[in-house]
Order: C-alpha cells, then structure tokens, then sequence
C-alpha cells in the first residue's frame, strides 16, 4: 500500500497535565507538522496531509481538548499550546521542521517557534487569526459566519462536528485566550523563515490583515491562492502544498 493511501497512524502524548494526539502521513523526507484552528481537528488537513506525503514526512497535531481528547482544568493560553506542542514534537523525536498552522493554530506555531526555535526550520501560516482590525468575538462570528457559505459542504460537516466534540463551553473559553493573543507582536520575535497565505475568498482573514503581518517583521513572504476560502488546504490542497514545498525551499 501506498503512503499516500495508506491509514495514518495515531499516538497520544502526554505533555504535563496536556493531552496531544499525533496522526503520521508518509514516512520519509522532509518534516512538515500541520496544526489546526479552534475547536477543529486535524481531519480538514488530510488532503493536503496525503498530498505533501508523497514526499515529506506530515504529521498532524491535535490540540488538547479538541479532536475528543481531555480537557486540560483551564483552557491554555496561545503560548501555552504552543508550548505543548514543542514539548510533545521533541518527545516524538520531530526536529528541524516546518510548521504548518491554520487559523488559530498560526497562533500556536508562532508560540511553538519561539518556545523552542531549534525545533522549527521555517513558519507557514495559513489564514492567520486574528485580525487586529476585527478583534472581537462579535465581528469574528460574523465572519465565520461569511465564510461558511464559501467551504464546500463536506469540510462545513467536518468543522461544525468538531466545535460539537469540543464543546461550546470549551470552545468559548478558548476563544477568549484566542481574541487576547497579539500575533503581530509575538511574529517580531521569530528568527526563523515565515510565509503568511490567505485564501483570496477568506471573508475572516482580510489583505491588509497580511499586510500587517509582513510589516512585523523583515523577510515575511506573503502568498494568495485564488477563489479559496478560509479552509484552503482542503478546497486547494496542490496550491497549498506548493507553497510548502517553496518555503523549505527556501530554509535550506
């Protein structure tokens, strides 16, 4: 059986009082490591998780208290699931990789770099929240809410039952420690390559939000993928993985 046919193995890691689950596609080349949004699993990752497997090893992250894993006592702040992440790629033995986030997981691999940058070659963030512009639970619903129409139905059931299995409870405290997170402060500290990439239908995350973003730092590539809304890695899993072939392109 092929990599890229082959079921994707899953291990539960145990980082403090945090629960990880890493799910491995491939099994050879350069390491990629996807890492979802809030309340999401790392199921709207597979295609572009069994796209780049054909030459890279991926591995996809659940955060805790998502995907059905525990709940910690108090929902992490951004630095503190980045943290968690870090710990559990250098249990796993992931070194010297790219870190793919989406949405709020932008958050978490930037917390991740600068928790502990010899861990991360380069940064690529796709959709990246939260535009400071918009920064309340308010003008984010109703994005969310925009961008809905947009997603083809299949990755809408994937999304919607994951918030369910996380709990709205869970989920709204999460989001608080989310809308408090400044990443285009936090960005200025990473010493590592980064691309930012937007969906040009991605009614959350605006232009000028990127431009913003470059403007924290020297060296930020930014990137569009035309007619892709929020999810970008599901509806154009090619466009997306082409720009994370050219980012470890340009680490080496």
């Amino acid at each position: 059986m092929s990599a890229t046919a082959a079921r994707p193995q899953g291990e539960r890691l145990r980082v403090g009082e945090s629960e990880l689950r890493l799910r491995t596609f491939g099994a050879s080349g350069p390491a990629v490591v996807l890492v979802h949004g809030i309340g999401a699993s790392s199921r709207y990752f597979e295609p572009l998780a069994r796209e780049l497997s054909r030459d890279h090893s991926v591995y996809c992250i659940e955060l805790p208290g998502h995907a059905g894993l525990d709940r910690p006592r108090e929902p992490l702040t951004m630095a503190g699931y980045g943290a968690a992440v870090a710990a559990a790629l250098r249990q796993a033995g992931i070194e010297d990789a790219l870190l793919a986030g989406h949405s709020m997981g932008c958050q978490v691999v930037v917390e991740a770099a600068l928790a502990d940058p010899s861990l991360v070659a380069s940064l690529l963030l796709l959709a990246p929240t939260v535009n400071r512009a918009e920064r309340s639970i308010a003008a984010q619903a109703f994005r969310l809410a925009q961008d809905t129409v947009h997603e083809e139905m299949a990755v809408n059931r994937i999304v919607f039952t994951d918030y369910l299995r996380a709990g709205p409870r869970w989920y709204l405290r999460t989001l608080r420690r989310m809308m408090d997170h400044r990443m285009e402060e936090r960005l200025a500290h990473v010493q590592c390559p980064v691309a930012v990439i937007r969906g040009s239908r991605d009614p959350i995350v605006r232009r000028s939000w990127l431009l913003r973003l470059q403007q924290a730092r020297e060296g930020v590539a930014l990137g569009e993928v035309p007619a892709a809304p929020h999810v970008l890695m599901w509806t154009h899993p090619t466009q997306t993985a082409e720009w994370v072939r050219k980012l470890l392109k340009a680490a080496r």
